[in-house]
């Protein structure tokens, strides 16, 4: 009976867990929303009269903002596919690309033998605030040939991520502190760059703790970097091909 009620005790912690962190993660996707229909209808009248004008870079610009808002406030349920998730970081390059004057570029491989992983069910937005990482704490100092990379592999049934930037990376003091923060619950500095950004801190740790929930406590992620040379963010999630509905 101890045992029924123990499994039963911990089902409920981690059932409450897993919702205190998604709605975390869709208060940070929903921090500047007002209006979506208002906002959807004014950026569709923007690209409409870019185009009437012929001004092609602000109507691809719109229609990328557009689906990047779409995508962050949908609500088709935790799981999306990789597909879906790529897509939306590609829009949210595009814009990033064009903010910063072409100044890097986004790279997503994935072997030929992995492509069935396009397929595979992840949380959504995870990938899209890692990126932002790379942007701000990595290559936003860079002038020219910065470079995000996006590899997949599948591996004994699990899906492996790793995102990868060239920027400055961190000393291994400050990598260290990092890991270790992003395994616990508490609030910490994020010191890319020397500069302080706790919301970036917290998403990194949210991530990790919503992989957690949802799959176990063997996946998550975690940071490797190397002073000047640039970072990667490993994620680990079991490869399921199941979208799961809502």
């Amino acid at each position: 009976v101890s045992n029924v009620i123990n499994n039963y005790t911990e089902h409920a912690i981690r059932h409450n867990s897993k919702t205190i962190h998604d709605k975390q993660a869709e208060l940070a996707a929903l921090q500047s929303q007002i209006n979506p229909h208002f906002l959807y209808n004014t950026l569709d009248c923007i690209r409409g009269q870019a185009l009437i004008e012929n001004n092609n870079s602000i109507a691809v610009m719109v229609e990328a903002l557009g689906n990047l808002f779409r995508y962050s406030i949908s609500r088709k349920g935790e799981l999306v596919t990789l597909r879906d998730e790529l897509a939306n970081v590609q829009n949210y390059m595009m814009i990033q690309r064009y903010r910063f004057d072409n100044r890097f570029s986004l790279q997503i491989n994935v072997k030929s033998e992995d492509e069935i992983s396009y397929e595979c069910s992840i949380p959504k937005l995870i990938i899209q605030p890692i990126i932002e990482n790379a942007i701000y704490h990595g290559l936003k100092e860079k002038l020219e040939g910065g470079i995000v990379s996006i590899e997949v592999t599948l591996f004994h049934h699990n899906l492996i991520l790793l995102i990868s930037d060239n920027g400055e990376g961190m000393e291994p003091e400050v990598l260290s502190e990092l890991n270790k923060n992003i395994r616990s619950n508490s609030k910490f500095f994020d010191h890319y760059n020397h500069n302080s950004s706790k919301n970036t801190g917290i998403a990194l740790a949210n991530i990790h703790k919503r992989l957690q929930l949802l799959f176990g406590e063997k996946y998550g992620l975690q940071v490797f970097s190397t002073l000047n040379q640039g970072t990667d963010v490993e994620i680990l999630l079991p490869a399921r091909f199941e979208r799961e509905t809502g």
